[in-house]
């Protein structure tokens, strides 16, 4: 395994795509964690371009189903949670500004929520578990009814009430300071397995100290584990 430190810009820029695992559990978290990234966020802003604060670490695997030429896929091992939820925060941002700075909504699904020249899912920088995918997938699309009552909607809809909240007429770079703490001051350490490497291993370790994994969890994750390229068509099989 490889570990460097590095921002969610870094992260997400080129031709790649971070995909959760069917065996990950669904996009969890609540207003109180949502509120504590907020305040972390707005107090980077004040503290201008030159302080960082440390987010924590993502550990991610080649995907089996990556080939030569196009999109890079990466499963995301550990850190779903953030990774998730600061691409919200960035979604939130994007549809707060579209009308008042176009320039700065296109910068946010150029660089960071979309891979321009893909087609398909592949199109998309995050791609969440099946159970949150069509939740995630609308609110990038901006299709009716995105933002709902799921667990992505609800942060979808904090980070928007926030930033209503804090937004100056009178400051024209408000916003942007958000978006420039978000994706270059947040520090990351990325955790790159290789090729080979036990990702049911890592992924149990990860998670012995955190909630604990049932036997059924376990299991599920390890059966998904064994389906690299036909995952998807088990799930859909199973549970549409």
């Amino acid at each position: 395994m490889k570990a460097n430190e590095t921002t969610l810009r870094n992260l997400l820029q080129g031709e790649r795509q971070y995909v959760i695992p069917l065996y990950q559990r669904r996009y969890s978290w609540k207003r109180e964690d949502l509120q504590k990234l907020w305040d972390d966020v707005l107090a980077l802003t004040d503290s201008g371009d030159g302080t960082t604060h440390f987010m924590g670490s993502v550990v991610l695997a080649p995907s089996p189903a990556n080939t030569p030429a196009g999109v890079q896929m990466w499963l995301v091992v550990d850190g779903q949670q953030r990774l998730t939820t600061l691409s919200i925060f960035l979604c939130a941002i994007r549809d707060h500004v579209d009308e008042a700075d176009e320039r700065l909504a296109s910068k946010i699904d150029d660089l960071y929520l979309f891979n321009k020249y893909a087609t398909g899912e592949q199109q998309y920088s995050l791609l969440p578990t099946q159970a949150d995918r069509q939740a995630w997938i609308d609110l990038l699309e901006r299709a009716p009814g995105a933002g709902g009552e799921d667990r992505i909607g609800e942060a979808y809809r904090f980070f928007r009430k926030q930033l209503v909240l804090v937004d100056d007429p009178d400051d024209e770079h408000d916003i942007a300071r958000i978006e420039r703490a978000i994706a270059a001051q947040l520090s990351i350490v990325e955790i790159a397995a290789h090729e080979g490497d036990n990702v049911h291993r890592i992924f149990e370790s990860l998670n012995h100290t955190g909630q604990p994994l049932t036997q059924a969890d376990l299991l599920r994750n390890y059966l998904f584990m064994r389906l690299p390229t036909r995952g998807g068509e088990v799930y859909r099989r199973q549970y549409d």
